[in-house]
């Protein structure tokens, strides 16, 4: 794994290619690259890339690579000494794809734990709709929660919604007037656009229609469209339920589409900015080992620290 590379060390490895460069040194191509797997991720560079390099190779390609470990600005770099386009039975895909620390069949039986703490029978009826539905329940199983940003693996929606129904009901308990069918179906549901969002091939990354209609508004328009099949649905219930989900990213300016404006929606908008926020945070923790302080992150404007390293 890229994780375990040593530095100076020559490896030879499967890995995904992730980004591709071509540039120009003293009149000279190279191939600026990183490379991934389920332990992480490297940049390489290729000073000499054959014509397989220049032409034919592409993101998202598995590769088979030998080359050496060095360092460069401070991180470790893999210079390219031969690469090669892998065979489909010289690899396992599970091994270049980070995944959930919890088993598909975990995170499912999680799932509909919490599905049976729903008293109401419309709400039952139409979660059923979705868990009966085998192809949607085994790629939300399988569906990441982000790119690079949180939850961004195998098993990472799942493991996020679980996450945030959880605490859903922890702040919930709080307040008498709160509807806890609300929590638990907004907690379940809110990011299920995830599925349409993210393709899952040799690396997440965006579809067309997750960049083009985006993961609120799909996941709305499937929720309106199973719950017509549902003739006695009271349409105010649908019209909440569908406000968790146009409300969850809290602020217009996040593209949400509406602000929260019921009690609920404000609870899954901070539990779900919660543990987005944790997510993002431990993945940070992870990369730096759990300790000493973090570059500077961009997307929360600050330097993390993480305590000191154990002796």
């Amino acid at each position: 794994m890229i994780k375990d590379f040593v530095l100076n060390e020559t490896v030879t490895d499967i890995l995904v290619v992730r980004k591709k460069d071509v540039k120009e040194y003293n009149d000279k191509k190279f191939l600026s690259l990183e490379f991934g797997d389920s332990g992480g991720r490297i940049t390489g560079v290729w000073w000499e890339p054959e014509q397989f390099g220049l032409d034919d190779l592409e993101e998202g390609m598995v590769v088979k690579i030998k080359g050496d470990v060095q360092q460069y600005r401070g991180k470790n770099q893999l210079r390219v000494l031969k690469m090669r386009l892998a065979k489909e039975d010289e690899y396992n895909l599970a091994d270049l794809l980070p995944h959930s620390v919890f088993s598909t069949e975990e995170l499912k039986k999680k799932i509909l734990s919490l599905t049976e703490k729903v008293e109401n029978s419309h709400i039952s009826k139409l979660i059923d709709l979705f868990w009966s539905d085998e192809d949607f329940f085994a790629a939300y199983l399988r569906a990441a929660a982000g790119k690079l940003w949180h939850h961004s693996y195998i098993g990472g929606l799942a493991e996020h919604s679980i996450n945030v129904t959880e605490i859903c009901i922890d702040v919930g308990r709080k307040y008498d007037y709160i509807d806890r069918d609300l929590l638990i179906f907004g907690g379940l549901f809110h990011d299920m656009g995830k599925l349409s969002q993210y393709k899952i091939t040799s690396f997440i990354d965006y579809t067309d229609e997750g960049r083009l209609i985006g993961h609120i508004s799909w996941a709305d328009h499937e929720l309106a469209k199973r719950a017509e099949s549902l003739e006695t649905f009271p349409p105010k219930l649908l019209m909440k339920l569908r406000h968790l989900i146009l409300a969850h990213h809290g602020h217009i300016e996040f593209a949400s589409p509406v602000v929260p404006q019921i009690p609920e929606a404000f609870i899954l908008y901070y539990a779900d900015e919660l543990d987005s926020k944790m997510g993002a945070i431990n993945r940070i923790r992870e990369k730096n080992d759990g300790a000493g302080w973090s570059e500077y992150v961009n997307l929360l404007g600050r330097h993390l620290y993480f305590g000191e390293k154990e002796k």
